[in-house]
């Protein structure tokens, strides 16, 4: 009894005190902001989306006036403050002629360097961990304007794509667990007659491990802007009919859940979502005092009240948007690559291609044979087919592919017809198992815990488009 009596007078202190930090948190004085300040905001393209004027400014806590601290630039956008809280990373044109690169300046301002020198856009960029950035890649592609990830030193060095696929990658943020966040078209793999959205997907910093996120798939849906809390869940921004649209609504994907919901009560509408303190975000959305103009101001938002406070911010000419607490912040954790450039082959096994999604009891009911594998060619967005391997009794293939190349999967019954077509594409880095449960099996699910017969023949895949080679190695 003495230990029930101890136990709920420690729960009854807990739930007591649980208001009074809340409160704590909301009266808590804001930090330093750094923000966007834009004559206009365009959607589309990140490379339009903000006009000659366009600045990154400062703003002191307490203070009324923010200081520009881009003067010296045609247009300046995307601030990320680093985990240190000391220095900042944006991108920014020199003058109307010039691509956006990314640079870093001190949180102040003061000593800006260029970090990439692209011959392409350079937007949207994000700290990693060990002295490592990554950011967007916009260019033109066959079919309009396209965008991949790269990563480089912190100096610009080194600069490489790690998304090789035509969905239009951007990056987002970067999770605490070192996952990189990136939005991209969806599906990847364009369907005749049906608006594309956009939809969030993981990878690892290499490139390797690309994977959907906890997402429901929705025709037309754009899903972007996306923060991580510190509590794990992402607030991002939802929009239905984005057609020249700069906000949408708040949502979020609760820490475990498979699903989005809404943040508002009714529901919130803003842009560019970033957490402030505990409970609370600072947004972008139309000026309360001009709500028609099409102009920004900052405003807090309370989660526990699940609406807006007072502006935070609010100029009476220009877009606020983008704002970032100028504080230290925690490093994510950092994936060391196993990838291995020298093997040129990457490698997919799938545990039971039967398990899909939307199928009667999760499963698919008719027989499959083979699973075709056809390659995309960026430069002139044509299949080609790679070749054909077994699916095993058990749902089970092994295969082995170039490296780098974007890839779909069709199933194949006995007769040669096509059951079930992959809606998206992806790649296997070289030295990567990328492993899969099944066709867009329900994520909730773990898999059967089993050899799978497709690694019973000496662990030996079927190889499409590569020569035999030392599975030993890798």
């Amino acid at each position: 009894m003495p230990y029930l009596v101890a136990f709920l007078g420690l729960q009854a202190a807990v739930l007591a005190k649980a208001p009074a930090d809340a409160t704590a948190s909301a009266k808590a004085p804001r930090p330093d902001l750094v923000f966007v300040q834009a004559p206009v905001v365009q959607p589309g393209a990140l490379s339009a989306r903000f006009p000659q004027g366009s600045r990154i400014v400062r703003l002191a806590a307490g203070s009324t006036s923010p200081v520009n601290l881009t003067a010296q630039f045609f247009a300046a956008a995307d601030p990320q403050v680093s985990f240190e809280g000391m220095q900042v990373l944006f991108a920014a044109k020199r003058g109307a002629a010039d691509l956006w690169q990314i640079w870093e300046m001190q949180a102040d301002g003061s000593n800006p360097r260029q970090i990439t020198r692209c011959p392409n856009d350079c937007l949207r960029p994000a700290y990693l961990p060990r002295d490592e950035i990554v950011f967007t890649v916009e260019s033109d592609g066959p079919t309009g304007r396209a965008s991949q990830l790269y990563v480089s030193k912190r100096d610009g060095s080194g600069a490489h794509a790690i998304t090789f696929g035509p969905g239009e990658f951007q990056v987002e943020t970067v999770l605490q667990n070192g996952l990189i966040l990136a939005s991209a078209r969806s599906p990847l793999l364009p369907r005749h007659g049906q608006e594309n959205g956009r939809d969030l997907y993981t990878l690892r910093p290499d490139g390797s491990g690309l994977g959907a996120f906890r997402c429901d798939h929705q025709p037309g849906v754009i899903r972007e802007e996306a923060t991580e809390l510190r509590d794990g869940s992402v607030v991002l921004v939802k929009s239905h009919n984005p057609v020249g649209k700069v906000v949408g609504e708040l949502t979020v994907i609760r820490r475990g859940a498979l699903h989005n919901s809404p943040l508002g009560l009714p529901a919130a509408f803003a842009a560019s979502p970033r957490e402030l303190s505990p409970g609370r975000l600072i947004v972008a959305r139309p000026a309360a005092s001009a709500p028609g103009a099409g102009r920004l101001a900052l405003y807090a938002f309370d989660s526990a009240r699940r609406g807006f406070d007072s502006p935070v911010y609010e100029d009476p000419k220009l877009s606020s948007l983008a704002a970032a607490p100028v504080a230290a912040h925690a490093s994510p954790k950092w994936y060391w690559s196993t990838l291995n450039p020298a093997l040129q082959v990457g490698y997919f096994i799938c545990l039971d291609a039967y398990r899909a999604e939307g199928a009667p009891r999760g499963l698919l009911a008719t027989d499959l044979s083979k699973v075709r594998v056809l390659r995309l060619d960026p430069k002139t967005s044509q299949e080609a087919s790679l070749g054909e391997a077994p699916i095993y009794k058990d749902g089970s293939f092994y295969i082995a592919i170039p490296p780098d190349v974007p890839v779909r999967f069709e199933l194949l019954d006995d007769s040669g017809r096509v059951v079930r077509a992959q809606q998206s594409w992806i790649w296997s880095r070289s030295g990567e198992e990328h492993g899969c449960v099944g066709c867009h099996e329900d994520r909730a699910l773990a898999p059967e815990n089993r050899w799978p017969m497709a690694l019973h023949r000496f662990d030996t895949p079927a190889r499409l488009g590569v020569e035999a080679g030392p599975e030993a190695a890798h």
